[in-house]
């Protein structure tokens, strides 16, 4: 996709760390085994105080981890990766959303349906002001079907009323999805449970 007129990126997602960071120990092939020297999966559940039944059942855990991502810090921010998909009550080992290296920062995040629609339209709003004085022609809206787990049923509707209104008289279209690829800065940019807008000038 190219174009002579200005394209724009915004990104941004609701999600906030409960607690201080946790240090990746030992990882490899995708998982995280450790966090500050202890299984990742225990000190991950500990940092947010999780409820007993969750430690063991991994039906309960995936429900649990599916509003509460794992938060990687990197230089624009911290990262948000979706583990419900990789639970691992046996081995006591997180994955999901790539590979985190020996020594990074993450955290257990939490968030709510405000935080999240309300950083739905901070991506689009970004994505509108970094055209300056281009008048946008569109844009299309990348979210996470991960983030039912916070709005319900209803997220496509809760999220368009509150992009329809960062948006106004700009046309736009968009979708959920499975991992929201957004790269502005660096080599990575892959993203989870995370709004990316694009829009054109």
């Amino acid at each position: 996709m190219g174009s002579d007129a200005p394209i724009t990126i915004g990104i941004d997602h609701g999600w906030k760390p409960a607690g201080e960071p946790l240090v990746v120990t030992q990882s490899g092939e995708g998982r995280v085994h450790e966090l500050d020297d202890e299984p990742a999966l225990d000190a991950y559940l500990d940092r947010l105080g999780a409820p007993e039944e969750v430690y063991k059942d991994e039906v309960a855990l995936r429900h649990y981890v599916l509003s509460r991502p794992l938060g990687v810090q990197r230089r624009s921010g911290i990262e948000i990766r979706n583990m419900s998909t990789e639970v691992d009550v046996d081995g006591r080992t997180i994955g999901g959303g790539g590979d985190l290296s020996l020594g990074a920062l993450a955290f257990a995040m939490e968030g709510d349906e405000e935080s999240v629609v309300t950083a739905s339209a901070r991506a689009c709003r970004s994505a509108i002001e970094q055209l300056d004085e281009a008048t946008p022609v569109g844009l299309l809206t990348f979210s996470c079907a991960a983030c039912r787990a916070v709005l319900g049923d209803e997220c496509v509707a809760i999220e368009g009323a509150r992009l329809a209104g960062e948006a106004g008289s700009i046309p736009y279209a968009g979708f959920c999805t499975y991992g929201e690829i957004a790269r502005t800065r660096g080599i990575n940019g892959f993203h989870n449970q995370t709004m990316a807008v694009l829009a054109f000038g």
